[in-house]
């Protein structure tokens, strides 16, 4: 039997997944990972692996987690960005320690309980988008090591979230009644502007003219193409644009003007072989449409992303990832976007 170490969360789909591999006649382990005080459904993960009696190791990452995602979370929202944890944590913690771990333990495989697929031939591997396109989680997933994907399983990539919830309750699987993570598990549920402290005042600015309309508390606050808690009344509806953290300021004005074709992508990681120069579809955001592009390679680990159509804001901090058809290719952090103010 291959041996297989799988992250295990204590939600349904990490434990569903541990389900499937021993079905799939493999020999499983699984692994929790704390990454903060009063980690959630740790408990549920150790009733799953004792239900489906399977080893539970359990690995202390807290120190990392906040190193590279939790104080980069809050220290880009100062600088007026608007980072991705889940991103971050993928890409320098969770895989990195499941791959250290399963060789630790002589694991051929690793996997989790994403929503992706890997399409392995005689010359590569490829990650793939998942078949529930509602849930398909490859957005995430752009900036794992290449060659993790060639020990890579993700036993939920052909399934769709009602398939395996219905697997969970016909085989009792205890994780079927957990709480499903929050969008930014380390919140707790709380507002991430409500654990940082105040931060100046600044001007609020109108795009399109230049003038100073009002203030702003912070520009922590803000992201772009947020409409809330702008505040300032205006004949028409205030969208943020774009905002400038050089000199403290929130830039507004009509949505059209946060529809933006030219950006700029740094901190690239490629999963497949590309030219500088290749057509594309790209993701903005996770749930959103791929929209078709053309991205150039530039030197110094940096692309320039031209879309076909504008799309409404691109979000410095943010993520954009590349795809042809179900493949993704990779993708980086958005870093500037070409505005005419």
């Amino acid at each position: 039997m291959e041996k297989v170490l799988i992250a295990m969360s204590g939600g349904v789909d990490s434990a569903t997944a541990a389900y499937l591999l021993m079905q799939n006649k493999m020999a499983v382990e699984g692994v929790y990972f704390v990454f903060y005080d009063d980690p959630v459904n740790i408990e549920f993960a150790k009733e799953s692996a004792k239900f489906l009696n399977i080893k539970l190791h359990i690995e202390d990452l807290r120190k990392t987690f906040k190193s590279y995602v939790i104080n980069p979370f809050f220290q880009g929202y100062k600088e007026g960005l608007t980072p991705n944890p889940c991103i971050l944590c993928n890409k320098y913690i969770k895989f990195r320690a499941l791959k250290n771990i399963a060789d630790r333990l002589r694991a051929k495989y690793f996997a989790t309980g994403h929503y992706a697929r890997i399409l392995r031939t005689d010359k590569d591997c490829y990650l793939l988008k998942g078949i529930d396109r509602k849930k398909d989680q490859s957005y995430f997933l752009y900036g794992i090591n290449r060659e993790f994907l060639k020990q890579l399983i993700f036993p939920l990539g052909e399934y769709t979230k009602e398939q395996v919830k219905e697997i969970a309750e016909k085989n009792n699987i205890p994780s079927k009644s957990a709480k499903e993570s929050a969008e930014v598990c380390f919140l707790k549920e709380k507002r991430y502007y409500e654990m940082l402290k105040p931060s100046s005042n600044g001007p609020v600015i109108e795009a399109s003219t230049g003038k100073i309309i009002g203030q702003h508390r912070g520009i922590h606050l803000f992201t772009i193409g947020q409409r809330k808690r702008i505040g300032i009344s205006s004949p028409y509806p205030l969208y943020v644009v774009k905002i400038g953290p050089k000199i403290n300021a929130v830039y507004v004005d009509r949505k059209d003007r946060a529809f933006i074709r030219v950006f700029y992508v740094e901190e690239l990681n490629w999963l497949y072989n590309i030219e500088s120069d290749f057509m594309c579809e790209v993701k903005i955001r996770y749930a959103m449409h791929p929209e078709k592009a053309t991205v150039t390679v530039m030197d110094n680990n940096k692309a320039k992303v031209v879309f076909e159509k504008p799309q409404f804001a691109p979000t410095p901090g943010q993520s954009a990832v590349f795809y042809k058809d179900d493949i993704v290719l990779g993708g980086g952090i958005i870093k500037e976007t070409e505005q005419d103010f």
